[in-house]
């Protein structure tokens, strides 16, 4: 009886010991995207937009490979190469260690929790671009341009904090500033914090109205080399700071759909940035006349259409869109603002297979005041997995 309570006991462990080895063990998926763009430039002839050259050409815009690896219930590592363009990047590389279902512990690279729409997955843009993307256009910002130049969104190395409730959520974050793979060029850090809640759902239980409100202090490192290859000052910065306001209504499902952006702050202007990569717009002394204020609004709305037909119809939705985005990097300076209108039409094959038509039509003042515009058609081919 002994020697059977003992092998009882032993055959228990051991299966416990397999359990909780099983419950470790990697859960494995692959994704991926692909998205193949045609342009074509036109407008008036400016020294931002010069009207010479090349104007429309095919590319591929997005080509990205994700790993995602779940440990157990809690333990999640993200993995995103970026291919496009003739060159690889890594995108995202971040581990995030939950403890317990709702706070958990991220570090590696990931994008800085800033505006809504920069958060929204590029396989789900309304517009086909979050800012304006013009051939031969030159110098001028919508707002995602603007935030991106003075590195207040897009991936960045760093750790953050989260908490994920039933209907609120919560970020804050510290990250070398210096943005995307690249190693920090001084001791002072980037500090960024987000929180978002649903204060409405629809009879399904999913998100109608979701509201959200960021901040980012990003660190400006000083240059003590400012031409040619940048070197900058161990211990010496500028701190900038930057806010922002949204919401979004409906989802990426049958109806109307809206997403919106406002955000204000510190403006590096274009003549003062120093950077080289994507490390942009640090500055070559501390002075605070480095610093304008910017105001930005960005706008996408669409209304999704079910086609009918049986499964095998060959397109399931059709759904227009419309974004505005005004930008003023300066405002205290008139007229160099910036406005940006996008009608698109999205067709979609299938969840993940779309065809995006769409026209950005921007307008400006050139340096002698006079109003100009330029536009570029695009189309974008694009599936994900």
């Amino acid at each position: 009886m002994k020697h059977a309570g003992l092998t009882t006991s032993l055959s228990l462990v051991a299966l416990v010991g397999v359990q909780a080895a099983a419950a470790q063990a990697p859960n494995v998926r692959v994704s991926g995207r692909v998205q193949a763009h045609y342009r074509m430039a036109s407008g008036d002839s400016t020294a931002q937009f010069p009207g010479t050259g090349v104007n429309n050409n095919w590319e591929i815009r997005r080509l990205r490979i994700q790993t995602d690896v779940r440990f157990g219930d809690h333990i999640n590592l993200v993995i995103q190469p970026s291919f496009e363009n003739g060159a690889l990047r890594m995108r995202d590389a971040y581990l995030r260690v939950g403890f317990g279902p709702r706070w958990g512990v991220t570090m590696g690279q990931e994008k800085t929790p800033f505006q809504r729409y920069e958060l929204t997955s590029s396989n789900n843009l309304l517009s086909i671009e979050r800012g304006v993307r013009i051939l031969g256009l030159g110098g001028r910002e919508a707002m995602n341009d603007l935030l991106f130049a003075n590195g207040y969104v897009s991936q960045d190395l760093g750790l953050a904090v989260d908490y994920t409730g039933p209907r609120a959520s919560i970020k804050l974050g510290v990250q070398n500033g210096s943005r995307e793979s690249a190693a920090d060029v001084n001791n002072s850090k980037t500090l960024a914090g987000r929180a978002t809640g649903v204060l409405m759902t629809n009879p399904n239980g999913q998100a109608a109205l979701q509201v959200g409100a960021s901040f980012v202090a990003r660190d400006r490192a000083v240059c003590s080399t400012c031409t040619g290859a940048p070197a900058y000052y161990a211990d010496s910065s500028l701190r900038s700071t930057a806010f922002g306001l949204d919401f979004e209504w409906g989802g990426f499902r049958p109806g109307l759909h809206v997403i919106a952006d406002v955000a204000t702050g510190d403006n590096v202007p274009t003549a003062l940035r120093v950077g080289a990569g994507r490390n942009l717009a640090n500055v070559s002394n501390s002075a605070d006349s480095n610093l304008v204020t910017f105001v930005a609004v960005h706008v996408v709305a669409a209304y999704r259409v079910t086609v009918a037909g049986d499964d095998n119809r060959t397109i399931k939705f059709v759904e227009p869109a419309l974004r505005l985005d005004v930008t003023d990097p300066n405002t205290g300076v008139d007229g160099d603002a910036g406005l940006l209108i996008t009608p698109v039409v999205n067709i979609y094959f299938g969840a993940s297979v779309v065809a995006r038509l769409g026209l950005d039509w921007y307008r400006y003042r050139d340096a002698a005041g006079a109003t100009q515009s330029a536009r570029e058609f695009k189309i974008s081919w694009q599936a994900n997995f």
